[in-house]
C-alpha cells in the first residue's frame, strides 16, 4: 500500500533535515530516472557545442538526430567521456563545457517531463530521506523540481558542481557526498535509483568504500528501465540488485525490502 505522509516545506524549499522514522534512505539519479530530459538536453548540447566548436559541431552524428544522441549518452561512461569520445574535445574544452552547461540549461525554454507515475511515487516515499545525485546542474534541478511542485520532498541535491571533474560517476564521491548530507542519522539501507549502467557501477564502487570503512550502510542499486528503449541490463558489467519497468515498482520494492 502506498503511504501518503504530511510534509512541511523548509524555507529553502527543500525538506528540513528532520528525523525520519526509518533506517532507509533513497538517492535518485535525475535525467532518465525522474524526468525525461532527452529532447531538452539534445537541444542544449547542440547549442553548447556550436558555441565551443563552431561550424564543425555539425560533423558529429550524435548532434544530428535525437536517437543518435540518446544512443551516444547511453554508451558513454559519463558526460566527460561523451564529450571526449563523440566530439573529440580536449580536457580544457570539456571543462569549459561544464562551466557553461548551467547557463545554457537555464536559458533554454524546452521543458523536461516527469516520467508517468513519478508525481505519485515521490510523495509516497517521503517517509524516507530522499536526495538527488546527478551529473546535471544542481541549480537547474532545483529550479525544475520547484516548477514541478516536488522540491519539498527532498533533503538535498548533489549536482556535478559538487564533485571533482575527475571523480564524476562511476567514482563513489557523489554518493558519499549525499550520505554526508544525512549524517549523523543512521541509514543502513540506501537505495540508489538510476537508469544507466554507470549508476549501478557507482553504487557498487560506493559499497566498496563503505565496506572499507566498516560502515553498516549499504547501497542497494535499482535500475529504472522505464525510460530505456530496450529496457535490458544483460550487457551491463555490474548487475543491479533490482530492476523496475514502472516507477510504482520502486515503492513496492522499498516498502517490502
Amino acid at each position: 500500500m502506498i503511504q501518503w505522509p504530511s510534509i512541511r516545506e523548509g524555507r529553502s524549499g527543500l525538506l528540513p533535515r528532520q528525523h525520519f522514522m526509518s533506517n532507509k534512505a533513497i538517492i535518485w539519479d535525475y535525467d532518465g530516472t525522474l524526468v525525461d530530459t532527452r529532447v531538452k538536453n539534445f537541444e542544449v548540447t547542440k547549442r553548447l557545442m556550436h558555441r565551443l566548436l563552431g561550424a564543425r559541431s555539425g560533423e558529429f552524428p550524435a548532434l544530428r538526430r535525437l536517437d543518435q544522441y540518446v544512443q551516444a549518452t547511453r554508451t558513454a561512461e559519463n558526460w566527460r567521456a561523451l564529450y571526449r569520445n563523440e566530439f573529440g574535445m580536449t580536457e580544457g574544452e570539456i571543462d569549459e563545457a561544464g562551466r557553461l552547461w548551467t547557463e545554457f540549461q537555464l536559458t533554454d525554454d524546452g521543458e523536461s517531463t516527469l516520467f508517468e507515475g513519478i508525481e505519485e511515487v515521490i510523495p509516497a516515499l517521503s517517509v524516507y530521506a530522499q536526495l538527488i545525485f546527478s551529473q546535471n546542474s544542481r541549480s537547474n534541478i532545483l529550479r525544475d523540481l520547484k516548477k514541478k511542485g516536488l522540491l519539498q520532498h527532498f533533503v538535498d541535491v548533489v549536482g556535478y558542481e559538487e564533485v571533482a571533474s575527475a571523480r564524476q560517476k562511476p567514482a563513489p564521491d557523489g554518493l558519499l557526498a549525499c550520505l554526508s548530507k544525512i549524517e549523523p542519522l543512521p541509514r543502513e539501507l540506501v537505495f540508489f535509483i538510476g537508469d544507466h549502467e554507470t549508476d549501478t557501477l557507482c553504487g557498487h564502487n560506493t559499497n566498496v568504500v563503505l565496506a572499507g570503512r566498516n560502515s553498516d550502510a549499504r547501497i542497494i542499486n535499482i535500475a529504472a528501465l522505464y525510460g530505456s528503449e530496450n529496457g535490458a541490463t544483460s550487457r551491463w558489467n555490474i548487475q543491479p540488485d533490482h530492476m523496475v519497468n514502472h516507477p510504482r515498482g520502486i515503492v513496492e520494492y522499498i516498502q517490502t525490502y
